[in-house]
């Protein structure tokens, strides 16, 4: 993994780990706030229904109280007729015959008629005499009287109204004893059946948002009243005082749901409405409620999440302008400066690195020309070790002497050595390369009349080099480590070729020869000598080494290459300097 994507995932990780200390305290909150607003809620929300369910119990029993009413006012009305008090009478008292007891039964059934046409779910208004003799108004013809009560008990209740079911169908029956209002005597009874609808609207339009189960139950727990059918005739389960006491749920063995039961006051005829609501109907609404509320705050910490997200890449920005600063600084930047927006924590590191920075630059300048000034001494000594400073005056004499004898071999082997000496005590460090290749010309000559034809030389010189700037005396060590240590130990006659071109921006430089050559492991310590500070080995191949290095850094290294009895090349690379220009460099 690079660096550059190391320093990217520190800072990554910074922000992440930001931005995970928010998310889950921002959760945490959240979790706590949905908890507590549900629990208060669904307490509130409870405590509001079961009062809200309370007044339509007691509403629905009203209703009911008020149907009751009516009926007994029905009665009371048929009671106190003076035409059934009097035809009872009648007929109670003697026999009749048939003519004359059709027509007690049409006054009778007359005055009935007037109090069976008030409510269409009358199945039938009776009216039986002490003698047994029953006079009705019924809603279907030809069909007998349905009786819930024996006349025994009906007398026996003394006025009392009893209620109950009759016939297949659960119809409602009204039974109550006619008695004289002289006497307070029984003369007869009133048996009114009602359709069981005639209460069961009341009691399936009482229906609410929570779908529950809706019961009468007389005083013998019988259901006489509900909403589900099924069940109409039955025993309730549960005793009706025993859901007055309490306040929880409990199972509902009829509806097979566990149940809140709410009882509403006893009714005049004994009746108790109960009302049955399913505990998952009960809190319906209140988990919808607190579904929507969850999802509302799940959008808030989505929101908030992202409004953190921006918040912490707004406070690490500064932190990674910062980081790239320093890498650009690491780079050699010197006069790159984070900008500082900020006074707080952030912003003082940022002024504190930019100081920080400008004591580096400052420093690192001082170290840099105390670094120019060892080099150049350390150039100006190996540049000493090189140049033995001989008399080239000297020889100027011996070459006028030779000329003078006539021997003109000698004089111009002995101007090539003063040349080639001048050329090593001159001061300038660089020369161009037409002037290196006038010192490489003469060194050569002198060699030339060493080994005769032994050694021949190929020039392969780019003219268009000329112009462009060398280090003095850069080449002459390369060429007599050639011929010393490559041709030299040859017997047979060897190759020397100096070749220097122009590529692009640089110049490159190479000398071969086709001598005994090297080894890789001599080639490697070759490198080492040259790399060694104290050696007097291959002074002037180290000399060349250590000056390119120097000049030009490690870009201008010696490459060298090389086969056993195949020869050896040693090539080098310059930037391509004028004349002119390498002042300005320096």
């Amino acid at each position: 993994m690079t660096e550059k994507r190391k320093r990217r995932l520190r800072i990554t990780g910074i922000r992440k780990k930001m931005l995970f200390v928010f998310a889950v305290l921002i959760t945490i909150t959240g979790a706590g706030i949905s908890v507590f607003s549900a629990a208060v809620f669904r307490q509130g929300y409870g405590k509001i229904s079961r009062v809200y369910l309370q007044d339509v119990t007691q509403q629905t029993t009203n209703n009911l109280e008020n149907m009751i009413q009516t009926i007994e006012d029905i009665n009371i009305q048929i009671l106190s007729s003076a035409v059934i008090q009097e035809q009872l009478e009648i007929v109670n008292g003697q026999e009749m015959e048939p003519y004359s007891m059709r027509n007690i039964s049409k006054i009778v059934e007359r005055e009935l008629e007037t109090n069976a046409l008030f409510s269409s779910d009358v199945v039938s208004l009776s009216v039986f005499s002490k003698s047994g003799l029953e006079f009705s108004v019924k809603k279907i013809t030809g069909r007998g009287t349905d009786l819930a009560f024996l006349e025994g008990e009906i007398y026996k209740a003394n006025g009392t109204t009893l209620w109950g079911l009759v016939g297949p169908d659960k119809d409602i029956c009204i039974a109550k004893a006619i008695l004289d209002l002289t006497t307070m005597k029984p003369i007869g009874y009133i048996n009114i059946v009602y359709e069981r609808e005639y209460f069961g609207d009341i009691v399936k339009d009482n229906s609410t948002e929570y779908s529950g189960a809706s019961y009468v139950v007389d005083r013998d727990g019988i259901i006489v009243v509900t909403n589900h059918e099924k069940y109409l005739g039955t025993r309730f389960p549960v005793a009706i005082e025993a859901l007055r006491e309490t306040d929880t749920s409990r199972y509902d063995i009829l509806n097979d749901t566990n149940s809140f039961y709410y009882v509403g006051n006893e009714m005049p005829n004994g009746w108790t409405l109960v009302e049955a609501v399913s505990v998952k109907e009960f809190y319906k609404n209140t988990y919808r409620v607190i579904g929507l509320t969850g999802i509302f705050l799940l959008g808030i910490l989505i929101l908030s999440f992202f409004s953190i997200n921006m918040a912490t890449k707004h406070i690490a920005r500064p932190t990674q302008d910062l980081l790239e600063s320093m890498k650009l600084f690491g780079k050699g930047n010197l006069f790159h400066r984070v900008e500082v927006k900020t006074t707080d924590e952030i912003g003082q590191i940022g002024s504190e690195y930019n100081r920080m920075a400008e004591n580096i630059e400052t420093l690192i300048e001082k170290v840099y020309k105390m670094e120019i000034t060892q080099k150049q001494a350390e150039i100006d000594f190996l540049c000493m070790q090189i140049n033995p400073h001989f008399l080239y005056n000297t020889l100027d004499t011996i070459s006028w002497m030779a000329i003078m004898q006539g021997n003109l071999d000698i004089s111009e082997m002995t101007i090539s050595l003063a040349d080639l000496l001048r050329a090593m005590i001159k001061k300038d460090r660089f020369v161009t390369v037409e002037e290196e290749m006038k010192t490489v010309k003469d060194y050569l000559l002198i060699q030339g009349q060493r080994f005769g034809d032994k050694i021949s030389v190929l020039y392969d010189v780019d003219e268009q080099a000329y112009p462009c700037q060398v280090p003095n005396f850069i080449l002459q060590p390369l060429i007599e480590n050639a011929i010393i240590h490559g041709l030299e130990p040859k017997l047979e006659k060897g190759m020397l070729r100096v070749r220097i071109k122009l590529e692009k921006d640089t110049v490159v430089f190479c000398i071969a020869d086709d001598g005994v050559g090297m080894s890789r492991e001599e080639i490697r310590e070759l490198y080492e000598k040259c790399e060694m500070n104290e050696t007097n080995q291959n002074i002037g191949l180290k000399n060349v080494y250590r000056r390119l290095i120097l000049c030009y850094g490690e870009s201008s290294r010696l490459h060298i290459e090389s086969e056993k009895h195949r020869g050896t090349k040693i090539n080098f690379i310059l930037p391509m300097m004028i004349k002119g220009q390498q002042k300005e460099e320096n």
